[in-house]
């Protein structure tokens, strides 16, 4: 129970440091990131897109099962589940769902979308709340977890296991392949 609160406490700030760090959508300077450290494939693409345009539209977070495979820490995203929306608004929606549906070996993790901005600017990064809900998750299913944020409607931020990627492109704004 103390390491659970520590790592809240842990995840707060730097939730609350990194925060006046963030850089807006895909115009801003990008963290160096492995160009083969995602893949997503055709398939997954699209259901991504539509996350976000759905998110948008009606003002609320949404969240999806991610799912696919790994080889050599390369992360390849096949498949994409949205899941019924529960309790949501602009920046938070219940994981109860993504911890009951989104359960290993049938899915590698989630992803969730950040529609709330900070200062004018998306935000980027995986919240205190998203970092209790992933160790809920790594700890319910005893796997690494792929987690993303998508925060626009071509970027998103993800991670496998604690190793986080920065920024990634789920799609270009040509609607061709990223990735893959």
């Amino acid at each position: 129970m103390r390491a659970m609160a520590a790592m809240m406490v842990a995840g707060l700030c730097a939730s609350w440091l990194s925060a006046s760090a963030q850089g807006g959508g895909s115009s801003a300077p990008k963290a160096p990131v492995s160009d083969s450290a995602f893949r997503f494939a055709p398939e997954a693409r699209r259901p991504l897109h539509d996350l976000w345009v759905k998110s948008l539209a009606v003002r609320q977070e949404r969240v999806a099962c991610l799912g696919g495979y790994i080889v050599h820490d390369v992360v390849y995203i096949t498949r994409i589940e949205v899941l019924a929306p529960s309790r949501a608004d602009s920046a938070n929606i219940s994981a109860i769902a993504s911890l009951r549906e989104c359960s290993a070996p049938g899915w590698l993790g989630t992803v969730h979308t950040h529609i709330a901005r900070f200062h004018g600017l998306p935000y980027r990064i995986f919240s205190a709340p998203d970092r209790y809900v992933m160790l809920l998750w790594h700890e319910r299913w005893k796997a690494p977890g792929v987690f993303c944020i998508l925060y626009s409607d071509v970027d998103a931020t993800c991670e496998l296991g604690n190793s986080e990627s920065g920024h990634v492109q789920y799609e270009d704004a040509t609607g061709n392949a990223v990735g893959s």
